[in-house]
């Protein structure tokens, strides 16, 4: 079986509004980049998700919903990383995450 690191997902930098891109990005830089974007935008999620449950665990157990669903949109940037921006056109990543509740937690209520 051959690694997924064996193949990096390489990301299309878009140019920030009202730049013109003029120069050639190496193949190497470009993996770099990508690399460098893809590992923060899942760190984002991640965070995110954490977030999420946090805020819900603040919520008392008799009256937390059975399902939470949190939906976001990720940007990829050459300098940043990943912005959390609109979900729409110019979100390049749509994220949808949901929580249910087990069977057993909804049948304590």
């Amino acid at each position: 079986m051959t690694n997924p690191e064996d193949y990096p997902i390489l990301v299309d930098f878009a140019p920030a509004p009202g730049v013109r891109g003029v120069a050639r990005i190496s193949k190497e830089d470009l993996v770099e980049k990508s690399k460098i974007a893809v590992d923060v935008a899942m760190s984002t999620m991640q965070s995110m998700a954490n977030k999420a449950v946090a805020a819900i665990k603040k919520i008392k157990v008799s009256e937390r919903p059975d399902k939470v669903e949190l939906e976001f949109g990720l940007t990829l940037d050459a300098e940043a990383g990943a912005l959390v921006a609109k979900v729409g056109t110019e979100a390049a990543i749509k994220v949808t995450m949901s929580w249910e509740k087990k069977k057993e937690e909804k049948e304590k209520k």
